[in-house]
């Protein structure tokens, strides 16, 4: 199989979508398929079913200046910087890779393949995700643009949190304290795992090394043609809704990781409950009614289960059955 390999350095955040989504458009049935690599200044990009309004302080992005697009490619609410490598990979649908989870499945060895080559061992999980040991390195998102299927990821090479964490739509500065360290206790980059992280020039030059080592035959440009220069060109982004009243994709919060979120409720009375879960068992909870101390308890107990039950009856009391309420209104649990 032919693959174009286009890398385009750094562009700006709106070229950058309007860029994938212009080469998807212009793509043919009878076009080889493109793996697109590009870095980007640093935005916050909405996954396509999610409202600005309901996931972003806005007020915060404007402040801070930090852009905001809503991109035709699914999944939630993605930080980019300078430190990542964006790379998209838009297959003609007459090839017959139809769904995200058929892509995914044959673009993912070739990310395997590539961390290999940098000394990075990780694996692909959950159709979309890739892991290294017991922490999550890397997700995909994808969508259906003109006759192409695009699937898009980013190399976490090093990321800086704080703007991400400071944009988020937030009920407290605690919040804000857990989201900081869930993501660098849950995410990992490369800067974490290696001692000296490659360049990005050398691991655009790897990619196709990579690729041809499981048989692609790899076509290298370092341009767009006339036709794919005009779909970029045309393509347009949707604004992000800042007014509309909406729903957050996580309720009361975020998602950090597969089977891993932050969530916080806050109830007319005073009283609030924040609650970080992962891996159907709570990581840390915090309460207004508790102190730091008793919270303890609840760490590591699983959904469900009695102990819970019996850890509400020995710090709640009588309201044993009020706060069991509020946690399960608060907790997430999946996706």
């Amino acid at each position: 199989m032919q693959l174009r390999v286009i890398s385009l350095g750094v562009l700006p955040p709106e070229l950058l979508h309007k860029t994938y989504m212009g080469l998807a458009e212009a793509q043919g049935d009878d076009d080889p398929p493109v793996l697109l690599l590009a870095q980007s200044e640093p935005h916050l990009s909405l996954g396509a079913a999610q409202y600005a309004s309901a996931e972003l302080d806005h007020l915060a992005c404007t402040n801070l200046g930090i852009p905001v697009l809503q991109r035709a490619l699914g999944g939630g609410l993605v930080w980019v910087d300078s430190g990542q490598l964006n790379y998209f990979f838009i297959f003609p649908m007459a090839l017959g890779i139809r769904r995200a989870p058929e892509l995914f499945a044959r673009m993912a060895p070739w990310i395997v393949a590539l961390h290999d080559r940098f000394g990075l061992q990780i694996e692909a999980r959950d159709g979309h995700d890739f892991w290294c040991a017991s922490q999550k390195i890397g997700g995909t998102g994808a969508a259906t643009i003109g006759r192409s299927l695009v699937m898009g990821g980013s190399l976490m090479l090093h990321v800086d949190w704080k703007p991400f964490v400071n944009c988020v739509a937030a009920p407290s500065t605690g919040f804000r304290a857990w989201l900081t360290e869930a993501l660098q206790d849950s995410l990992w980059t490369w800067s974490r795992l290696l001692l000296q992280v490659p360049s990005v020039e050398d691991i655009c030059s790897a990619f196709p090394e990579v690729l041809e080592s499981g048989d692609i035959q790899v076509i290298r440009d370092a341009t767009l043609n006339p036709a794919e220069q005009q779909a970029v060109a045309a393509a347009e982004l949707e604004e992000p809704e800042w007014e509309m009243p909406a729903s957050r994709r996580v309720p009361a919060g975020i998602k950090i990781k597969a089977g891993a979120f932050l969530t916080e409720r806050r109830w007319p009375d005073g009283s609030w409950l924040r609650i970080w879960t992962e891996n159907g068992g709570f990581r840390k909870v915090a309460a207004s009614v508790w102190s730091e101390n008793q919270c303890r308890v609840f760490t590591g107990l699983r959904a469900g289960s009695q102990e819970i039950t019996r850890a509400l009856q020995d710090l709640a009391g009588e309201a044993c059955a009020h706060w069991y309420v509020r946690f399960a209104e608060t907790a997430v649990w999946k996706d």
